[in-house]
């Protein structure tokens, strides 16, 4: 297939390839954090080392691989890179935030090299490539991790944060679930704020700030109703200072989900990726 490109098997390798680009003075661009650019994606499924010199696999991991003409250091795993930084791409109203793991030594500055499952969220790998994407470099510091971490998120009852019916458009109500596995139950943190599963966000209904307003999955935009901190447990929305709530700490399969006054009750119990 053709846009599956072998890279990266052994850090070594990678080190050395990095160290030729480097004394070649073609990868001396700075990270321009917040600069849209328009280009074009296509997907791997390489499995081994990347070029940050951390096993990977593009095949099953949320991931990206820029362009060598970003990396600015002889040694690629220590590349400013390498220290929490994530990719924000957009497509077909879905944006997607995923961490740089990689390089790709054959794309230009624009084209960005995702990792299987991420190319699957906006095409069937069947497309190849994905022309007049947009996407921009972010800092994955706001989530204190580092890089992005996929998983559920349970709570109450130990059951999970679920999209209502695996239902990926926009308003479809975010739920109380036993845990199941499915791709509705595996949320991804960027590192940017937002909280994302089947390529939307975990988003207050409307911007909402008042007691009860209720919890759904819409498309990334970035806004103060899809950014969350995870403090002692408890999913803080910044804007409304209010809290991830099962509502009337119900814990039947399907009880939806709000914002509440923070109580430390048990129902604004959560457990995160690791």
């Amino acid at each position: 297939m053709l846009s599956v490109r072998p890279r990266h098997v052994l850090a070594l390798l990678a080190s050395v390839a990095a160290v030729v680009l480097f004394t070649a003075g073609t990868a001396n661009a700075s990270i321009p954090f917040g600069q849209t650019m328009t280009g074009k994606a296509t997907y791997y499924d390489d499995a081994g080392y990347g070029a940050c010199g951390t096993q990977i696999n593009a095949a099953t991991e949320n991931l990206v691989a820029v362009s060598y003409q970003w990396w600015t250091t002889a040694n690629p795993n220590n590349d400013p890179l390498c220290q929490n930084v994530s990719v924000q791409v957009t497509y077909n109203g879905i944006t997607v935030t995923v961490p740089v793991k990689d390089k790709c030594p054959s794309c230009d500055s624009t084209h960005i090299d995702l990792s299987k499952p991420v190319f699957q969220r906006f095409a069937s790998t069947d497309v190849g490539v994905l022309n007049g994407i947009t996407w921009k470099f972010v800092n994955g510091s706001g989530s204190g991790g580092s890089g992005a971490k996929t998983g559920a998120i349970t709570g109450l009852a130990s059951k999970c944060v679920d999209v209502a019916a695996a239902n990926p458009n926009d308003g479809t109500q975010i739920q109380l679930y036993t845990c199941n596995g499915t791709n509705a139950q595996q949320w991804t943190f960027p590192g940017d704020g937002s909280i994302q599963a089947l390529g939307k966000c975990l988003d207050i209904a409307s911007g909402g700030t008042t007691n009860g307003t209720r919890v759904q999955l819409y498309t990334c935009n970035g806004t103060g109703a899809q950014q969350w901190q995870y403090t002692s447990g408890n999913l803080v929305n910044p804007q409304s200072n209010k809290c991830l709530d099962v509502t009337g700490v119900n814990s039947a399969d399907g009880t939806p989900l709000q914002i509440w006054d923070c109580n430390g009750g048990a129902n604004q119990q959560w457990t995160i990726p690791a």
